[in-house]
């Protein structure tokens, strides 16, 4: 009896293999109540360019 094994790759080596690319998308922005603070986003997902159509949808 041949015993068969699963290869098990996780979802970001998967979407790599689909020419996904790691997308990193800084946000800036000031609240309206405290003008002087510049708060930060930093936003990183697998995405397709050029379209980026997660980045559009998130």
């Amino acid at each position: 009896m041949g015993t068969e094994k699963k290869l098990v790759v996780s979802r970001e080596f998967r979407l790599q293999i689909e020419s996904y690319g790691l997308t990193t998308a800084e946000i800036r922005y000031r609240l309206p109540d405290y003008p002087r603070l510049l708060q930060l986003y930093v936003w990183q997902e697998y995405d397709l360019a050029p379209e980026f159509p997660t980045l559009k949808v998130s």
